[in-house]
């Protein structure tokens, strides 16, 4: 059958974007890719001198298909954001959850979306449904992982916690389980996930987190998770290559193979949607 013209023309438009597709594919990064990290549950796992967790082994993987090198030197979770943000040590920052301060400084590249809940102990009565209830319990105190934020509508809600002195800070997601348990705060705020794994620290047989009631909180949307990627500290080529790499990773199942490593399935259920 003869192909007219009009598709003859929409068959070179596809085959010029498939040429720019498969050039954006084969591009190596220019130089080593700086990625500081800071022990995040799963996410990033810092055992001895290796660096491992959803997120260095998706980068990995990623680096030998695309041909980049990635070094991931591990910080305080405060001095992440600063490296990044602020003193240009960093070329890129994830996980991290997307925020409209943040979306001005650096790129942001969609992966997935978590979902943060209110945790509490199932022993916790008349628990609150939704962000007023909650803003109305004067006595509830929160334990948060200090520089952790969950979008906008998060910072806001932190904000008012923090002007009725309400809010303890802690530097890690293991002290928040062990404040709940040990009755020094009421709540705090947090994707599954992200509990999920810090139970599991330093221990040979799993904690399930049975004795947490997770409560999801309307007017608290799913927070947007993925990575940032410094304008400033990368070329506009390197730039593009780890866009199109980091994306095509929440298309193709990349993201989701890492994430099953180390996460049950029901949890990632109730918590993870990819993009």
């Amino acid at each position: 059958m003869a192909v007219n013209k009009l598709e003859r023309v929409g068959l070179q438009v596809l085959l010029l974007w498939l040429s720019t597709q498969l050039v954006a594919w084969a591009q190596p990064c220019s130089r080593t890719v700086r990625v500081p990290v800071a022990p995040t549950g799963f996410n990033v796992r810092v055992q001895g001198e290796r660096v491992e967790g959803v997120y260095p082994d998706l980068l990995r993987q990623l680096g030998r298909v695309q041909g980049c090198q990635f070094v991931f030197p591990v910080v305080p979770r405060a001095r992440l954001t600063m490296m990044f943000f602020d003193s240009l040590e960093a070329d890129l920052f994830l996980p991290a959850s997307r925020t409209s301060e943040r979306d001005q400084k650096a790129q942001f590249v969609p992966m997935l979306k978590l979902t943060p809940t209110l945790i509490t102990l199932t022993s916790k009565t008349d628990v609150p449904q939704d962000l007023r209830a909650l803003l109305s319990r004067s006595t509830w105190r929160a334990a948060m992982v200090r520089s952790y934020s969950w979008g906008d509508e998060y910072e806001a809600l932190i904000r008012q916690l923090e002007g009725e002195k309400r809010v303890d800070y802690v530097s890690d997601l293991r002290t928040v389980g062990a404040m709940l348990r040990g009755g020094r705060v009421d709540f705090t705020i947090l994707p599954p996930t992200l509990l999920y794994s810090a139970l599991q620290e330093g221990r040979s047989e799993p904690d399930t987190g049975g004795d947490f009631r997770f409560t999801d909180l309307p007017g608290l949307p799913r927070s947007e998770v993925g990575a940032y990627i410094s304008r400033r500290s990368l070329s506009e080529a390197d730039q593009a290559v780890l866009r199109e790499a980091l994306s095509r990773s929440a298309r193709d199942g990349s993201l989701q193979r890492s994430l099953q490593l180390y996460y049950p399935p029901e949890v990632l259920l109730h918590d993870a949607v990819l993009n």
